[in-house]
């Protein structure tokens, strides 16, 4: 035997070895999925990627939170140059029973999750609430198992919203579940959402068409959403007696008059000055700011490590306190692992609605307004140094006279090149005015505008 046969056997085995080794590497590497790179997101081909689209939220639960949204939806969405939804989903259908994870609800979502990207549209999962929990009316979020409201009533407004500012019973659930209060079972209340999160998590680690999680949909204070309300209206009678020179009403004297509806009305006009705008933003921010540099901070610190124990590659969505959404400051930090590194996938997630949301014609909203929002918001993107997609706007409900204030919404986005999902969709937005301001030629949304 030739002596060097041994040594080619050998060299030949090392280079199969090698081969296998390069093999198993190359299979080994996790998809392409959209990244965050400062303050932009980066799509597979590692370009800028602008996001544009639009919610889909169906919260009812007698129809799975589903209904029968499906393939012809995604194709006009689509067919409307809309690049990605904000899909809403819901604690209580994913966990009805403490600790159960509901698969045939996780199947629901997959599928369309699947249906989506076999369409070129990415999906941010969003895990919505309004008002806490479905007990509450108007609710939508927890299952009543994780609903802690201590029996306590629940007082409503005329609009929806009012209930943040005057139900003790939402409040009470909030303050409760930001305590980590334990659920029938023992288990803290956040623990069991941080779990659901994960088995989301698990579900969708694989899957380039998720751009990643948004956390929690307008994370509220609980109690200290009242008093912060009550700072801002101080402000406001601070800052437009200094404005006129006249003495500034007291706490009383403010509440009375904001229990008229002439005072609202009167409060409304002296909103429309920029500067005493920003006082009541400012004048909120005292109260709010301190809630999410504890209480939030930690809660989105504990879901976010339990999804990166199944999940690397997503990125992780956080939304500022609800009252944000209006342009109040944030002070959220950046979410960091044990050892305090830096996620390297995070986003922020604010929402921009004006004050007149929900409490009037569309038309009423002022671009005065509506700036200082978005450039707080561009303010914070920056801060954080994370890329910026506004989860919510809009709500105007194919309102036709709010097309004007889509096309200015729009063409701010574009200023400041942040991503945007509009509230909400409907199949009879195909017929609406609102269209044409929303909806943008088929390759205009993948690259840089």
């Amino acid at each position: 035997m030739s002596p060097f046969k041994p040594k080619v056997q050998a060299i030949k085995i090392l280079s199969a070895f090698a081969v296998l080794l390069i093999c198993s590497t190359v299979t080994a590497q996790p998809p392409r999925f959209v990244r965050a790179s400062g303050t932009r997101f980066l799509g597979a081909s590692g370009k800028t990627l602008v996001l544009h689209g639009i919610n889909v939220a169906n919260k009812n639960p007698k129809e799975g939170y589903m209904g029968d949204f499906g393939a012809s939806d995604l194709d006009s969405i689509h067919a409307w140059g809309m690049n990605c939804i904000r899909l809403t989903i819901f604690w209580d259908g994913l966990e009805p029973q403490p600790g159960k994870i509901n698969k045939a609800y996780l199947n629901r979502i997959a599928k369309v999750v699947k249906l989506a990207g076999n369409r070129g549209i990415y999906v941010l999962l969003d895990m919505h609430q309004d008002l806490y929990s479905g007990k509450f009316k108007s609710g939508d979020g927890a299952p009543a198992w994780a609903t802690l409201d201590e029996g306590k009533p629940n007082t409503t407004g005329k609009v929806w919203s009012e209930a943040y500012a005057k139900s003790a019973a939402v409040q009470t659930a909030f303050d409760n579940f930001w305590a980590n209060k334990p659920g029938p079972d023992g288990v803290g209340l956040q623990d069991h959402y941080a779990k659901v999160w994960q088995a989301v998590a698990r579900r969708f680690a694989d899957d380039p068409a998720v751009i990643g999680y948004d956390l929690m949909n307008e994370p509220s204070p609980g109690t200290a959403y009242a008093t912060a309300r009550k700072a801002g209206m101080l402000a406001v009678m601070r800052a437009e007696a200094k404005r006129r020179g006249g003495k500034t009403l007291g706490p009383e004297q403010s509440r009375k008059l904001m229990a008229t509806p002439e005072g609202q009305k009167q409060m409304m006009v002296w909103l429309n000055d920029p500067q005493v705008f920003r006082a009541m933003e400012d004048g909120m921010a005292t109260v709010t700011q301190n809630f999410e540099r504890t209480q939030l901070a930690a809660f989105y610190t504990k879901v976010a490590r339990a999804i990166r124990q199944v999940d690397h590659h997503h990125i992780i969505f956080v939304e500022p306190e609800i009252m944000a959404g209006i342009g109040v400051p944030s002070a959220l930090p950046p979410l960091t692992d044990a050892q305090g590194r830096r996620d390297p996938e995070q986003a922020y997630a604010p929402h921009a609605y004006d004050i007149t949301t929900d409490n009037g014609p569309p038309d009423q909203a002022t671009k005065v307004r509506l700036k200082i929002v978005l450039s707080r918001h561009e303010k914070e993107s920056r801060r954080l140094n994370d890329p910026m997609l506004i989860g919510e706007w809009g709500a105007f409900y194919l309102n036709p006279v709010a097309a004007g204030t889509a096309r200015f919404m729009i063409h701010e986005f574009d200023l400041l090149r942040c991503g945007d999902t509009y509230w909400s969709y409907s199949r009879r937005l195909a017929g609406s005015p609102l269209l044409p301001a929303l909806a943008r030629p088929a390759d205009g949304v993948h690259s840089s505008r």
